[in-house]
């Protein structure tokens, strides 16, 4: 019986080496969008949400556009996979208010997977996403600027392929 308790217990706690081996990178959506929904309201920030209905219908716009530009079919294509759409921008609200969100939204994107860090003239931008290997696109693209006061999501999916041609363009 003793044996059969140990074995019962050494099979339960099999997969805990492999959680802890691979901590999860996953944007966590709710905790951003709980506390951007917390802070929007206070004076100096601005913030712009488009869920999936709002998005759907920029991407008809862009489709539209998208007959006559070269420009907006790279956007239509940089679209395709997105589902949702923040921005919040908060650079005029009083400092102490600031470092809080900054505090914040650093700590909610602390075990996220950082794709680039960049630092230009002590400005700091960070770009989270999940890299999916099968379908060669980011998932979840997080543009996070904390000296600049800025965040940008993508929720959705963008092809790399896309994007690396955007960015070989310009």
């Amino acid at each position: 019986m003793k044996r059969l308790c140990y074995f019962l217990l050494l099979i339960c706690l099999m997969p805990l080496p492999v959680l802890a081996a691979s901590p999860e990178s996953r944007i966590p959506k709710t905790r951003i969008s709980a506390i951007l929904a917390e802070y929007r309201h206070c004076e100096g920030v601005e913030m712009v949400r488009l869920g999936r209905i709002s998005t759907a219908a920029v991407k008809g716009v862009v489709r539209v556009a998208a007959a006559k530009e070269p420009d907006a079919r790279e956007a239509l294509q940089l679209m395709k996979g997105v589902k949702s759409l923040y921005a919040f921008e908060y650079e005029d609200c009083k400092p102490s208010l600031r470092e809080q969100i900054n505090r914040r939204l650093s700590r909610a994107l602390g075990e996220s997977e950082l794709l680039m860090e960049a630092n230009d003239a002590g400005d700091r931008m960070r770009i989270y996403g999940l890299y999916d290997e099968r379908t060669d696109s980011v998932r979840d693209f997080v543009v996070f600027s904390p000296s600049e006061c800025t965040l940008i999501c993508l929720f959705g999916s963008i092809p790399m392929e896309t994007v690396s041609n955007i960015l070989n363009e310009k």
